[in-house]
């Protein structure tokens, strides 16, 4: 019992780093994001995974300029969503791609999806 309240510990206070060094950015997205890149180097293929971010930024940004901007910085598919209130980014993308997405100033957080999937 006490081997799994150490595992606890470690991961609760992992999970705390994460928090504190990328405080916009959901931990449990990049947990699993970093999950997925270990899991797929053993396979053939590309060895990141398939990310969908829901970008928030502050009140007043303008979304399209937004929009363009990263279309301008990322290989990847930049839209607004449905609302006109936050940029998705929609690719192939590792933990690394998600940090330099996040140093953008204007965001309030960043949530999503990631899955092994390339599709």
């Amino acid at each position: 019992m006490s081997q799994q309240s150490t595992i606890e510990g470690h991961f609760r206070l992992f999970l705390n780093n994460v928090m504190n060094s990328h405080p916009t950015i959901d931990p449990e997205l990049i947990v699993r994001i970093m999950l997925f890149e270990l899991n797929l180097k053993r396979y053939i293929g590309p060895d990141i995974p398939h990310v969908h971010l829901d970008v928030t930024y502050k009140e007043g940004v303008d979304i399209h300029k937004k929009q363009e901007e990263g279309r301008d910085k990322y290989p990847i598919e930049i839209t607004t969503n449905k609302w006109n209130d936050a940029v998705i980014f929609s690719g192939l993308m590792g933990v690394r791609h998600v940090e330099k997405i996040a140093t953008d100033p204007d965001i309030v957080k960043i949530t999503g999806k990631a899955t092994p999937r390339h599709n």
